[in-house]
């Protein structure tokens, strides 16, 4: 089949599933609300931000501007993941195909808008490397610069054919993941193409799949092999914590954090996302570390005590 058929079949079998509907703001418990959105405020004007907090699938604990699309940063990558394994489950060991010819490829669209020198350094820290270890780079950034944690997305992206294409694997999916949209390879102008963005309630869906183990379509152990490479140090309370999250300081100023908290009775999923746009130059050096400061400390006003 050729691609613009099979890219048709895809978004013609997203559309017809239907998106979940949207629902307004929503608190089980009025008292956190009022602390998530003083911390909100205390941003300052022109902060935009959604919230999401539930059990995995379950009914909103709380949601602010859930629907709303968001600027996602990094935090996107969580999906991609999810598609890679699922794409070469009997393959996670092996070289990811092609991914050395494309990290020298300078015209390649994944990849020219890197240095020669970051293109080289990827190419030696992932040309041979396995999907799983792509996968690790992608998501923690473990033993790798900025430049090539973004590549490994970038590799993955073009090995599904390009933004477009994976994002239309991302939505026939699942419909609760219709949210996420994949407009841009990572570090591309974010205005030539558009910006990656998802809704609050969508990458809940995500994550939610992931901390149930039971992603539609894909095998068990490939969920579990995703899993893993989420996991996190337990938090303070010793619950078992598994994020992706993600930041960016070009305008508009981003910080994600998102996933869930594992305890044996109980999980909690969790979605934070902060933006800030056309901020005066003496308050950009510090945005970024005050969203991320302050996507931190709502995503613990979430799951204390719970």
């Amino acid at each position: 089949m050729k691609h613009g058929a099979s890219i048709g079949v895809l978004f013609a079998f997203a559309a017809c599933v239907g998106k979940p509907a949207p629902h307004g703001d929503y608190a089980a418990d009025p008292a956190l609300l009022a602390e998530v959105k003083r911390a909100i405020a205390e941003l300052g004007p022109g902060t935009r931000a959604a919230i999401w907090l539930s059990p995995p699938r379950g009914e909103p604990l709380l949601a602010i501007n859930a629907d709303e699309p968001m600027p996602v940063a990094s935090a996107i990558k969580v999906g991609y993941l999810v598609e890679l394994f699922a794409s070469l489950p009997d393959g996670l060991d092996l070289p990811l195909p092609n991914a050395a010819a494309m990290l020298a490829n300078e015209k390649h669209p994944a990849v020219a808008h890197f240095s020669p020198t970051q293109r080289a350094t990827a190419e030696k820290a992932l040309g041979n490397a396995s999907v799983r270890r792509i996968g690790e780079a992608m998501i923690t950034g473990k033993g790798v610069d900025n430049a090539t944690y973004n590549l490994a997305a970038n590799l993955v992206t073009a090995h599904f054919g390009g933004p477009t294409w994976l994002e239309a694997k991302l939505h026939a999916r699942d419909p609760a993941w219709q949210g996420l949209h994949v407009r841009r390879y990572m570090l591309a102008d974010r205005k030539v193409n558009g910006d990656n963005t998802a809704t609050a309630r969508s990458l809940a869906a995500v994550h939610s799949d992931l901390a149930r183990a039971a992603v539609p379509g894909v095998a068990a152990r490939t969920v579990a092999a995703a899993r893993a490479i989420l996991a996190r140090p337990a938090d303070a309370a010793g619950l078992a914590v598994f994020a992706k999250g993600g930041s960016l300081d070009s305008d508009p100023i981003t910080r994600v954090e998102a996933g869930w908290h594992e305890g044996p009775d109980h999980v909690l999923v969790h979605v934070v996302m902060l933006a800030q746009d056309n901020l005066p130059p003496t308050d950009r050096s510090t945005a970024g570390q005050r969203l991320g400061n302050a996507a931190r400390s709502i995503e613990a006003m979430l799951v204390k005590g719970r």
